[in-house]
């Protein structure tokens, strides 16, 4: 559906339903249509989603949302939402149909028995496939990573973490306040800091007046 079309529709909805003080933003969610934000009072739609997405299947997912709207956050997807739900003319279904258009995720995973999973974002963290090994960590079922169908080049982080696996050493992730020393060749090798806050994918790292940032990978223990 085409995105100006699709905002039209979901404020009117929302005038429709009374929610005149709510407004319809745009994300650049990949694998959810839609999401309730209730602190700000908005209803959320994910734009690449809804370019792929008709009419029938938009109306749907903004009528989901709104229902969450109107029984508020303490019922999640329970009966009193899904009767709200019905109410208004949503299906109710808590997802998108199985067979709804979806993004191809460029991340595929592949375990030894040939299990996939695809993410949109590049692994940071070592994974193994969940149907073969159940609640344990089994390396044995290591998961393969491909990108756009070639061999995946991986984040520092997830090197480091599967030399350490593999070697049987402990893998460990340093809290704020958590002296650290900084084992990348260069500059600042050897020097220690205290982690002033984990990101995504490294640490913020005070080392005097300086913050650096060093992938996880990067420093151990001091």
């Amino acid at each position: 559906m085409d995105l100006r079309d699709a905002h039209l529709l979901a404020q009117r909805l929302l005038v429709e339903h009374g929610l005149t003080d709510w407004r319809v933003e745009y994300d650049a969610a990949k694998r959810r249509a839609g999401v309730c934000r209730y602190a700000q009072r908005t209803i959320g739609l994910s734009a690449p989603l809804t370019v792929l997405h008709d009419e029938a299947m938009v109306r749907d997912t903004v009528l989901h949302e709104i229902a969450h709207a109107l029984v508020g956050p303490a019922h999640g997807h329970d009966a009193v939402w899904a009767r709200k739900a019905r109410e208004i003319g949503c299906s109710a279904q808590r997802c998108v149909p199985a067979d709804a258009p979806r993004l191809d995720a460029p991340w595929l995973g592949v375990c030894p028995a040939g299990h996939a999973v695809d993410r949109h974002r590049r692994p940071e963290r070592v994974m193994v496939c969940r149907r073969c090994s159940g609640s344990t960590f089994d390396l044995r079922h290591l998961l393969t990573w491909t990108h756009h169908g070639r061999p995946a080049v991986h984040h520092p982080n997830y090197d480091a973490e599967l030399a350490a696996l593999r070697e049987g050493r402990p893998v460990t992730r340093l809290g704020v306040g958590s002296r650290a020393r900084v084992v990348v060749p260069g500059e600042y090798d050897r020097v220690v800091g205290t982690v002033l806050k984990r990101g995504r994918t490294c640490y913020h790292l005070r080392v005097g007046r300086q913050v650096l940032r060093v992938p996880f990978a990067g420093v151990e223990p001091a």
